[in-house]
């Protein structure tokens, strides 16, 4: 969690980050729906009245801990780039290693994974940062294969939140939380066929010609599923 770092704003961003690690501990001992204020200025030995002097409603400390939680637990860095490593390697990484995030949290700390499921359903602001931070970091990896011409060109941002549609069932929550019986491709598959490299040329060929596109991800921004995300060679198109 961000805090302020001025000498006039230190002691009031301390007082908030200790918050959030006792909502935290709160949350984790009796579960988000059983949380209340009382019990968390317990924990810090202070009244109810301290936290609301820092946080304005209870569902403001709610979105705290889960942004916290997103930001630490739930946010992962790919592998550096260079020599050998390829942008689709590291764009299929990072949707794997994303969910495997997410599949952590649910099975081993299970009442942080229903706060954060209960983000995503309320589509609190946290969870909102969540989605744009994973968009901007897929950006950078497809921004990072344009420019060594391993994707075609195209507007990133569009591509960036195509290929995040594909993935939605990966790092969704409320997708995740819920039963995956009738899934018909493993994480694996999906992350596979929504990454795939541009074939020797394919850049040249596909510049100026809509529908002649290779890696990356899908020019539409409304497309979604893994076939409109990275896998619209040049051979298909064509």
């Amino acid at each position: 969690m961000e805090v302020g770092t001025s000498a006039t704003n230190q002691p009031r961003a301390d007082y908030m980050f200790r918050i959030v690690e006792a909502s935290t501990a709160a949350c984790r001992r009796y579960g988000p729906s059983k949380t209340n204020v009382a019990d968390i200025a317990r924990l810090l030995g202070k009244s109810p009245a301290s936290v609301y002097k820092i946080f304005p409603s209870k569902a403001a400390v709610w979105d705290a801990i889960a942004g916290n939680f997103f930001g630490s637990d739930l946010c992962f860095t790919p592998s550096a780039g260079g020599e050998g490593v390829s942008a689709a390697g590291r764009l299929k990484e990072t949707a794997l290693g994303q969910h495997r995030l997410m599949l952590q949290a649910r099975h081993g700390d299970c009442q942080m994974f229903n706060l954060v499921v209960l983000a995503a359903e309320g589509g609190w602001p946290s969870f909102r940062d969540y989605l744009k931070r994973l968009r901007t970091n897929v950006g950078e990896l497809i921004r990072t294969g344009i420019a060594t011409e391993e994707f075609v060109p195209r507007n990133v941002d569009a591509a960036a939140s195509c290929f995040c549609a594909s993935l939605v069932s990966l790092w969704d929550p409320r997708i995740i939380g819920a039963s995956s019986s009738h899934c018909e491709l493993s994480a694996h598959e999906l992350a596979s066929s929504s990454v795939s490299p541009s074939p020797p040329g394919s850049r040249r060929r596909g510049r100026g010609h809509r529908g002649e596109y290779s890696g990356g991800v899908a020019p539409e921004p409304g497309l979604s599923g893994a076939s409109s995300s990275l896998a619209m060679a040049h051979s298909r198109a064509a």
